[in-house]
């Protein structure tokens, strides 16, 4: 039986990379029914500096024992557009996973790297895939470029579940997120409304009765949070990640980034636009649309065909 040689950083159920990985291999084995695949990496998952940053580039070195002899070999994660490194070291005939990244940060070292990395994408020539949309406009004349492989395997739940929370907010200690954002809207909107934030601790000056804070939960857990909330509040950097997804799936009402834009393939009524750098704008934006309730709710998307990805 041929084989594929893959590496993967990350493939738990419990993270978004990890599940990116996990869907693009079932694509890889949709497409490849008669392979059998190898993982190459051995290691224990850990949110490091060597974990995130050192060892996918040990991973592409394993990669390349096996092309030289003449394997199909596969690169699924850690991918983010500004890893320059990655995309230039790695065999020329990989099979590579979703890209992602996010074109919203003000970094200037990430611009510079992003822009490298876009350079390099387009250099190369090969079929691309994003994980979703934010980087269309720089590749409007290239051909074979994929976007928004976070909705592949997307599926809508049915919810029977009685709400026990106005809104629900995944907080992650990272300040590309829009934190104190975040925080602000946390202390506010708990005068009167009961809010659930999951992932990371909160600041303690923050507790108070209307506030839940529940920490480091499982997939599963932080579902049956979400199925049980109204309204969520989107972190800056990404409107279309796993947790807006499931947030999606429960039919919840979303507030995200404005400048998150979607493009002609998504259609919705269930996001609504705030202001990260308007404060007072956007809270009063939140509450007014509290209490407007659409008579039908909807979220159409039109995906690429993925298979032709592997094809090209």
């Amino acid at each position: 039986m041929s084989k594929i040689y893959y590496w993967a950083n990350n493939t738990k159920k419990n993270s978004g990379e990890g599940i990116l990985a996990l869907n693009f291999l079932s694509l890889l084995k949709k497409k490849y029914k008669n392979y059998s695949f190898i993982k190459l990496n051995s290691f224990t998952h850990k949110e490091n500096f060597f974990y995130n940053y050192i060892l996918p580039i040990f991973g592409v070195f394993r990669l390349w024992k096996f092309h030289i002899k003449g394997k199909k070999v596969c690169y699924i994660n850690y991918m983010p557009i500004w890893n320059i490194l990655i995309l230039m070291i790695l065999p020329k005939k990989t099979i590579v996973g979703p890209i992602t990244g996010s074109n919203l940060k003000t970094n200037i070292i990430y611009i510079l790297l992003k822009h490298i990395g876009i350079f390099l994408l387009k250099k190369k020539n090969n079929p691309i895939l994003f994980s979703h949309s934010q980087f269309r406009k720089y590749f409007k004349n290239h051909k074979n470029v994929y976007y928004n492989f976070m909705l592949y395997n997307f599926k809508f739940k049915k919810n029977f579940t009685k709400k026990k929370f106005d809104f629900i907010i995944y907080f992650r200690k990272n300040k590309n997120k829009g934190n104190d954002f975040l925080i602000n809207a946390i202390e506010k909107l708990s005068d009167k409304f009961k809010v659930v934030v999951i992932g990371d601790a909160i600041p303690k000056y923050l507790e108070n009765k209307n506030i839940f804070n529940y920490k480091n939960v499982n997939r599963k857990k932080a579902l049956k949070f979400i199925s049980q909330s109204k309204n969520s509040i989107i972190s800056k950097e990404n409107s279309l990640s796993f947790f807006a997804l499931d947030c999606v799936s429960y039919n919840l009402n979303i507030f995200h980034n404005i400048n998150d834009k979607f493009n002609g393939a998504i259609k919705t009524n269930i996001f609504n636009t705030i202001k990260f750098d308007d404060f007072n704008y956007s809270i009063k934006k939140i509450t007014k649309n509290l209490a407007y309730k659409k008579s039908t709710k909807y979220f159409k998307f039109k995906l690429d065909n993925f298979l032709d990805y592997l094809n090209n």
